[in-house]
Parts: structure tokens; sequence; C-alpha cells
């Protein structure tokens, strides 16, 4: 098996992918294409390139876009080399066909559920989701990853503010819509408490968006135990 990539190591890999970009789940992007057709084109090349690298991300056709995500499933959903060298020809292929990258167009989006008691609550959501345990993150996914992913924070006012969404973003498309949902929060403002990891809007009724910038923070924990705030799942 291909070496796994995380710190400075994969910051250097990176550095190599102006395309691509990383957060918990492994490494994405997103390209534009001329038209239908061309993006129909430019998946047919790429899963050409994926049979002959034996190594298959999942891609997402939408009209004009292609969303690609990569990680290496049997290192547990961890980015290796073999992910590198996958995104990198990708690249090649997307500029050959004069895609556009638009990496901020790639999110993605958790549910976190507040509860005392996560480890009652796990089964229940697993077998109606269809969903099982992470065995990297710790929390619910999707075996065939199509939805978003389900975690549970412990917390002694559940009922106070059941659930919240973790929304994901590159932080070349963060600034803008930071500003953007501040001004639609209820009291016009962010909660930045815990940046640069994530800032939380508040609507109308009180529900939560936490806008997470994929950023490491040794803190997480911490923060987590010593209150009720929200923590996304790491």
């Amino acid at each position: 098996m291909t070496g796994i990539l995380t710190g400075a190591d994969l910051d250097d890999a990176l550095a190599g992918l102006p395309d691509w970009r990383h957060r918990n789940t492994g490494i994405y992007t997103a390209y534009r294409c001329r038209d239908s057709a061309a993006a129909v084109e430019l998946m047919g090349r790429i899963g050409a390139v994926c049979e002959e690298l034996d190594h298959h991300p999942d891609l997402d056709w939408r009209y004009d876009h292609l969303f690609l995500d990569s990680s290496s499933h049997d290192a547990g959903g961890a980015v290796t080399r073999r992910d590198v060298r996958l995104a990198r020809r990708i690249s090649e292929l997307a500029a050959e066909s004069g895609a556009v990258p638009v990496p901020a167009e790639n999110r993605s989006y958790d549910l976190a559920l507040d509860t005392r008691d996560p480890e009652a609550l796990e089964g229940f959501w697993a077998t109606a989701l269809g969903y099982a345990r992470h065995g990297r993150t710790g929390d619910l996914r999707d075996p065939h990853r199509r939805g978003p992913g389900l975690w549970f924070q412990r917390t002694g006012t559940p009922d106070a503010r059941p659930m919240h969404v973790d929304v994901t973003v590159p932080w070349d498309g963060l600034d803008a819509l930071r500003t953007e949902l501040a001004g639609r929060s209820r009291d016009g403002r962010e909660d930045d408490a815990f940046a640069p990891r994530w800032w939380i809007y508040t609507d109308a009724d009180g529900n939560r968006v936490c806008l997470c910038s994929g950023e490491p923070d040794e803190d997480a924990e911490d923060a987590e135990d010593a209150g009720d705030g929200d923590d996304p799942a790491a």
C-alpha cells in the first residue's frame, strides 16, 4: 500500500496540485466544462486513467460540472501518494480539455446531532440511514459516499438546540460566504469563538450553520470538553 500523507508531506503534495483542496474525507476539486458533452467526454477520459492506475475517486457529473473526491479506502480513507498521482493526471486531462477548476463549488455537508448520550443514538441512525461508523473520523458515513456525514456532539442541553449543519469550503471560497451568512444571520454577525476552524451562524429560528475551513485545531478536543460549544467532526 502506498504511504499515507499527513502534515507537511500532505501540504507539499497539495502545493503541486493547485486545482485540489483537502478536507477530512480526502482531497477534492470540481471542474466547469464547456458544456455537458465536454463534461461527459472528460469523465470518460478520467475513467480510463482510473482503470490504468487502479485507483478510483468519487466522481459526480452535473450537466457541465464534474465533482471529484479522492481518498484511499484501503488506508481508512486517508490521502496517499496514489491519490496525489491520480489527482495530477486528472488535472492534466482537465487542462487539456479546457475545463476550469472551481474547487470552491465542491462543498461538503455534515449533520451534527446534539445529545447527552451519543452511543445510545448511533445504532438507531446507522440503521435508519444505512450508514456505518467511519474508522478514521468516527462519525457515521454513507458506505456509497452519497449522503452527508452524521456525527453526535455530547452536550448537557440537547433539547435547546438538537441539530446543526456543518458546511466545509476551501479557504478561497470562505470569505465571501462568511460575509453573506453574517448578513443573513439573526443578529447580523458571526460567532468566531472557534475560528479559524469554524464560524457559527444562526437563522431567525435559532437553527445554526457551522462554516468550517478544514483548518486543523489541536485545541478542538479541549474546546469540546470545556463546554457545549459546537465542535464539527475533525
